[in-house]
């Protein structure tokens, strides 16, 4: 019988032992995980609030997904997101605040609501907005998206806007990823 050892327990560590499991003849599975399973992905209820922890990736109306839940039997435990609700927020001296509206994708495209946020300071909105007259970069070498949002936006943008979205919506570090490329 082969053995495999399956080393993460996070959803894709999950994900792979559990369809290893589930071929016709599964091999013998080891589950390796230093922490908790799960990875960064919990739910847990805060102040009555239902709180996802981790990234923002596991979404339910993608079929693949869903045929998941559904061969492990928990499909009627999703939750769609109410449309009503849906945006993010970002924690500022302890209280959430909505992301500016047209704040996409690192790309401030709507001024007026980056102008009124309480997210920036004063000096971080003017810092934002001396990103248009910032030349480009020279040179090919890589950079992190942490490097381009400060070089581009400044500091106070990355701490307070940029970090937040990628750690939540991907669980990644900004210091360690890089942008993707253009399609």
């Amino acid at each position: 019988m082969t053995h495999v050892v399956v080393i993460g327990g996070g959803i894709a560590g999950l994900a792979a032992a559990h369809r290893l499991l589930e071929q016709e003849q599964p091999p013998r599975v080891t589950l390796l995980e230093a922490h908790e399973l799960g990875g960064a992905l919990a739910t847990e209820r805060i102040d009555g609030y239902l709180v996802e922890g981790g990234g923002d990736m596991f979404i339910t109306d993608k079929p693949a997904a869903v045929r998941l839940c559904e061969r492990l039997g928990i499909a009627e435990r999703l939750v769609a997101p109410n449309e009503r609700f849906r945006r993010s927020l970002v924690l500022r001296n302890g209280k959430p605040h909505p992301v500016p509206e047209g704040f996409v994708l690192m790309a401030p495209t709507d001024i007026a609501a980056m102008a009124v946020t309480r997210v920036l300071s004063p000096w971080g909105k003017l810092r934002m907005g001396a990103e248009l007259l910032l030349p480009r970069k020279n040179g090919l070498a890589d950079e992190s998206i942490a490097s381009f949002v400060r070089r581009r936006f400044g500091r106070e943008a990355l701490d307070r806007l940029v970090q937040p979205l990628v750690g939540g919506i991907y669980t990644g570090d900004p210091e360690r990823t890089k942008p993707s490329p253009p399609r």
